[in-house]
């Protein structure tokens, strides 16, 4: 079966060696040459940390149509707020029966990256899934890249859930831990990234400013920084619950898949030896609150107003990070009406 990989960044380029090592044809998608030079250059990708190993990729290329052509699976390995970008690009050469999986899909993946195609016209039979969260922790660094850790749970739902059966019996051949998730309510609303990231990285702003470079979980994460995302992840918990979806606490997610031991989210963090390595961004403009704002706690907020469910921490992180970036993230963010 070919994989088509789309997106050449950490997860990306973590992905596509570690698919291509276990002999999938792959082809590996990017849409700027600049990134992705150096491993046509090279005809594949170094892979270190768990894996230590030169593989190389069959195809990597800047052409979509290449790229999905042919494939049985797609794996978008992108920030969430290019999901749209991908399902413009990609629409036009889809074919009856692809399966699109969004790696992950963050808070309302995809329902956006399908209304997208329907924009698009697309009127293609496809099975799309989201899941809930990035197989590997992944890091690239010097025309290398390393994985730190493979998680042991990670939960995938199609749009529609029907489907699921079909892609994770796939998913399946890629990897053990992908498993079977309610729908895509359940995996949106167990968006961790959107509890770990933005306030973290807000907490420690002065920091990453400076550039002052420390251990983004152990450091950057503090007894009383370790509270307040309890405080955030409560309010996600209430608004999956209003949902009827039940999802993992942070801690309890962190103890499925990590192994992770301890009473605490401060424990269970320092105790997770798969977040050793994993640094700080090294500018503010970067993922956590770039991508994790808009397409988490926005929408997570936006769900929560609709159902008459108080977020009040979620709001202040949004509107602090909003009013530092000078950028009104509920605008562009992903909202109840959008999706």
């Amino acid at each position: 079966m070919k994989i088509a990989v789309l997106g050449a960044g950490n997860g990306g380029q973590a992905l596509a060696g570690y698919l291509s090592l276990k002999g999938f044809p792959v082809a590996l998608f990017n849409r700027s040459e600049e990134r992705i030079s150096y491993i046509k250059k090279k005809k594949g990708i170094q892979l270190c940390g768990l894996i230590d190993e030169f593989v190389p990729v069959d195809t990597i290329t800047t052409d979509m149509k290449e790229a999905v052509t042919g494939a049985g699976l797609i794996m978008v390995v992108v920030p969430a707020q290019a999901h749209r970008f991908m399902a413009r690009k990609c629409a036009p050469y889809l074919s009856e029966g692809q399966i699109i999986v969004l790696n992950p899909g963050r808070t309302g993946g995809a329902m956006e990256f399908r209304n997208t195609l329907l924009q698009c016209g697309m009127k293609k039979r496809i099975y799309l899934a989201e899941a809930q969260t990035f197989l590997f922790v992944s890091r690239a660094f010097d025309k290398m890249v390393r994985i730190s850790g493979i998680k042991n749970s990670v939960p995938v739902a199609a749009l529609p859930s029907c489907d699921t059966d079909k892609v994770v019996s796939v998913l399946h051949r890629v990897h053990e831990s992908f498993e079977k998730a309610k729908n895509v309510l359940e995996t949106s609303l167990g968006n961790i990234g959107a509890i770990f990231h933005p306030s973290t990285m807000l907490f420690n702003i002065g920091r990453i400013e400076s550039n002052r470079e420390f251990s983004y979980y152990y450091e950057g994460i503090t007894p009383r920084i370790a509270r307040f995302l309890e405080r955030v992840d409560n309010e996600r918990q209430l608004i999956a619950r209003g949902l009827k979806i039940n999802t993992p606490s942070a801690c309890q997610w962190l103890k499925k898949v990590y192994s992770a031991r301890g009473n605490s989210l401060y424990e269970l963090i320092q105790d997770n030896g798969k977040y050793r390595g994993v640094g700080s961004p090294t500018s503010l403009l970067h993922r956590y609150i770039l991508e994790d704002i808009p397409t988490g706690l926005v929408p997570m907020s936006s769900i929560g107003h609709h159902l008459g469910i108080p977020t009040s921490v979620i709001d202040h992180v949004v509107g602090i990070c909003s009013q530092l970036y000078g950028t009104d993230f509920r605008k562009i963010g992903r909202t109840v009406d959008s999706l």
